[in-house]
């Protein structure tokens, strides 16, 4: 054995190697296999931490997209409630109308049909304003046979008779009408605004005697056709009844007012309505006193009805000329009784 060892020794030896040297190599070798092996290992354990760090980023994103999504998921159940739920208050909301309408009385839902049946009413504060109803009658009206009409004689000029037994024809309009030059109690040129001329003139003077006495008074309402009248009378039949209406409102072509000599008047201080009241006023006691002095009668003076057909008005007058007025004024007459013709 200890000849192989000095024989290997003595091979290293001729060949110029020392044996600690090869020693020493061998174990460089061995620290670099060392060195490169926990090198390779270190790399390792970089590349499993970045594999690691990328996969819980990746996990991260992943349930940070789970999050968004079921946020998103939420947004979409939320709104999908809420337009649930506003689709069931609409349905409510139709609901509740539907209701209303079935519990919404008649009359209201007549206000159309109403607005067509109202058209033809008179207007209150213009267009002939509507007299009051008479609270309680004078007295008993004859009843007039109306199928024994008569006519009215026109050629009997302004103390022509029209009353509930002599009528016009319903298309009557004189040839002479004029707007008189007074003060009215509205603006605008209406159809009642005029009258016949030579009445119009004459009142023209009793409104200006007036307005020097301090009196002030009112133009209403004048000439009205027949067709007009038949619209008034019918109002005042609906409403007051027909009994009612005749006592104070002319059947269509049996009014004065076509005639174009008669005047309803009034004054401020009754807010100038066609009612009995003006007769106590100091206008309308002015108006008894003085109309006959400018052709005027109060054409259904208080206690006449009997002898009239109408209750009494103070603020109808009618124009006769003014000997006729005075007379009848001093006699106390009706025209009828001056003209000796039944009403």
């Amino acid at each position: 054995m200890k000849k192989i060892v000095t024989v290997s020794t003595l091979a290293l030896l001729l060949a110029g190697c020392n044996p600690g040297d090869q020693q020493a190599d061998d174990t460089t070798k061995t620290e670099q296999k060392s060195d490169e092996t926990k090198q390779s290992n270190d790399e390792t354990k970089k590349e499993d931490t970045a594999k690691d760090t990328n996969k819980d980023e990746t996990n991260k994103t992943d349930e940070t997209a789970k999050d968004d999504t079921s946020e998103e998921a939420k947004q979409e159940d939320n709104s999908s409630d809420a337009a649930t739920q506003e689709d069931q208050g609409s349905s409510d909301e139709t609901k509740k109308e539907e209701e209303q309408k079935d519990d919404t009385p008649a009359s209201e839902n007549k206000t159309e049909d109403n607005k067509d049946e109202s058209t033809d009413k008179p207007d209150s504060s213009s267009q002939d304003p509507e007299q009051e109803k008479p609270s309680k009658p004078e007295d008993e009206t004859p009843d007039v046979d109306k199928s024994a009409n008569a006519k009215a004689n026109l050629s009997l000029g302004n103390l022509v008779v029209v009353n509930k037994k002599y009528g016009l024809p319903i298309d009557y309009k004189p040839s002479d009408l004029v707007v008189p030059n007074v003060s009215f109690s509205y603006s605008g040129v209406l159809e009642q605004s005029y009258m016949r001329a030579p009445a119009a003139k004459q009142m023209e003077k009793m409104f200006a005697a007036a307005k020097k006495e301090g009196v002030t008074l009112n133009a209403v309402s004048g000439f009205r056709s027949g067709a007009r009248q038949k619209v008034l009378y019918n109002n005042y039949v609906a409403r007051d009844g027909k009994a009612a209406a005749d006592q104070y409102s002319a059947r269509p072509g049996n009014s004065e007012h076509q005639t174009g000599l008669a005047f309803d008047i009034s004054a401020p201080s009754v807010g100038n309505g066609l009612t009995a009241a003006l007769g106590d006023t100091k206008e309308g006691k002015w108006i008894a006193n003085n109309a006959a002095k400018y052709g005027f009668i109060v054409r259904y003076d208080r206690g006449f009805q009997s002898r009239t057909g109408y209750t009494y008005e103070p603020w109808h007058i009618r124009y006769v000329g003014v000997d006729v007025a005075t007379q009848i004024k001093n006699n106390g007459q009706t025209l009828e009784e001056y003209m000796k013709v039944g009403h």
